[in-house]
């Protein structure tokens, strides 16, 4: 068996019923499912129990106290939620090994390819941004301000491969949970910036493929490079915040696979009326342009933002430089 973690609330149960299905199809080895629940009503844990049920794999809702949290920064379109994480080896003592997952994630393939992935010693395995992996300097200013080492690999904080072991042994979770406490006004991305200074230059880098963040897959990489692959497994991850999600606009790239699995749920009625409500919703909004300034005519180094008077400047699309006012 397979332990995969995930962590969701009543809000994001949908998405959590998609992305578990989307392990159940096109993995052979039965999965245990433990879901950090933040706060999931017990429908949704039924319609989600059942998935995993009709498949024979197992599924365990594990509740988590958010007051371990509550001093902790939540920035942005992050959620406290995110902290759980911290805490898988010590809630499974007997796991040796563990597979974390975000919920904006679909699985292609057998995900025990990933699983079965040797750690070489070290306590976490992780993919690296796309762009940090080609452009590193850009990444520089950024990884200055957390003080990272200028050739550590950024990476994202979505799939985690997990030596419950070694994270026991060197009383990680006790040391990110005090790293993030100390570095409060510091943190952009929290756990992940968290995470990269626990772990940095002293990770597992895994394969580009186990983690395509989709907003930078489609700018840099050809995706067929990774979905046409036989007997291979590919990650797709719909984060960067609610504009590349499947279920608010209808042009995202790599949509189909979301909605190929979306089918296959209870959910898919929901999902299709809220993708059409977001939808108008961005159309009752014409005064939000977004625009690139990109270096060499193809890599989009600044994403700006205008929104009424208010213009907001990104570097690569993730990280907030500033904001100004028009006038």
């Amino acid at each position: 068996m397979i332990p995969v973690f995930l962590i969701s609330d009543e809000n994001y149960a949908k998405y959590t019923a998609v992305t578990i299905k989307s392990v159940l199809s096109g993995t052979k080895e039965k999965i245990d499912f433990y879901l950090l629940d933040g706060g999931i009503s017990s429908e949704s844990k039924k319609i989600i129990s059942e998935i995993v049920d009709t498949a024979g794999s197992s599924i365990e809702f594990i509740p988590m106290e958010l007051s371990l949290f509550k001093n902790f920064p939540d920035v942005a379109h992050f959620s406290l939620n995110m902290y759980f994480r911290y805490l898988i080896p010590e809630l499974k003592p007997n796991l040796n090994k563990a597979l974390y997952i975000d919920t904006d994630m679909i699985i292609g393939g057998d995900i025990s390819k990933i699983y079965n992935t040797s750690l070489d010693g070290y306590g976490l395995g992780a993919v690296p941004y796309i762009t940090e992996e080609l452009h590193i300097k850009s990444f520089q200013k950024y990884k200055n301000n957390l003080n990272l080492p200028k050739n550590h690999l950024y990476f994202n904080s979505g799939l985690l491969l997990i030596d419950c072991e070694y994270w026991r042994e060197h009383k990680i979770s006790n040391a990110l949970m005090t790293m993030t406490a100390k570095l409060f006004n510091k943190l952009e991305m929290p756990d992940q910036d968290v995470l990269n200074i626990a772990f940095a230059n002293n990770y597992k880098v895994l394969p580009r493929q186990y983690n395509l963040v989709v907003d930078e897959t489609d700018k840099f990489l050809n995706i067929k490079d990774y979905t046409n692959l036989e007997n291979d497994c590919f990650v797709l991850h719909f984060t960067g915040g609610k504009g590349i999600r499947p279920w608010v606009r209808f042009n995202i790239p790599c949509r189909k696979f979301f909605w190929d699995i979306a089918k296959q749920t209870p959910y898919y009625k929901d999902l299709q009326s809220e993708l059409l409500i977001n939808q108008i919703s961005l159309l009752e909004k014409p005064n939000n342009i977004t625009k690139y300034v990109t270096l060499f005519g193809i890599i989009p180094f600044l994403k700006i933002v205008t929104k009424g008077k208010k213009e907001k400047i990104y570097l690569f699309n993730l990280i907030l430089l500033f904001t100004t006012k028009i006038k």
